[in-house]
């Protein structure tokens, strides 16, 4: 029998509960790094070309997503519920932006589109060894969040960070509030990928 708290039901039926839900849904990987390379394509000098923008987004939006069609076709993990999506999504992830760091190399890409690509694999080899190697519990929903925010007040300028606090701050409630993480959860994650960004930056370069 499906019991459910009368109070439970009400919250999800709150107004709260759905501004939530639309934050949650607009700040998912895929629509966070599609935004990011629509504004520094629009706003900077990153791309010098339709196709740089057309792969970097492929490889680092369109195949992550990959995960949650595998999941229903593989049948090994389409029974595993949200644990087995979570698991294909960092697969799926991990090869999307380590490609992207290849094609950067093999094009013998700018150091700012090969930072950008950096960046995003060292996030994930960051929230990989945080949720392996310790008790702790990194949210990749906040990693992906957080990196775009960075890379994009890094590479837009000062004005892109009133904006990026909004959006890290509404997203923060929103997860909290729907319980899909603890606040030491999100944090993690968002330090995943601000620390990347800063270790990388020593590595490549790149110009702001």
């Amino acid at each position: 029998m499906n019991c459910v708290c009368p109070l439970e039901q009400k919250e999800k039926g709150s107004l709260l509960h759905k501004i939530a839900k639309v934050i949650r849904g607009v700040t998912v990987p895929p629509v966070m790094v599609a935004s990011l390379l629509i504004v520094l394509w629009f706003g900077t000098n990153v791309f010098s070309s339709v196709w740089e923008f057309a792969w970097m987004l492929l490889l680092l939006a369109v195949v992550p997503v990959l995960a949650y069609i595998a999941q229903k076709l593989l049948s090994g993990f389409r029974e595993g519920g949200q644990k087995a999506q979570r698991k294909l999504a960092f697969v799926f992830s991990f090869l999307g932006y380590g490609a992207a760091v290849v094609v950067c190399a093999l094009c013998d890409a700018v150091p700012n589109q090969l930072y950008i690509a950096v960046v995003y694999l060292v996030s994930v080899v960051i929230l990989t060894a945080i949720n392996c190697l310790t008790p702790w519990h990194a949210s990749g929903h906040a990693c992906s969040l957080m990196g775009p925010l960075v890379l994009a007040s890094l590479f837009v300028g000062w004005y892109a960070i009133p904006i990026s606090l909004v959006v890290y701050v509404a997203s923060f409630w929103a997860s909290i509030y729907m319980k899909r993480h603890t606040v030491r959860e999100f944090l993690l994650g968002s330090l995943s990928s601000t620390l990347s960004a800063v270790l990388c930056y020593f590595f490549i370069h790149p110009i702001f």
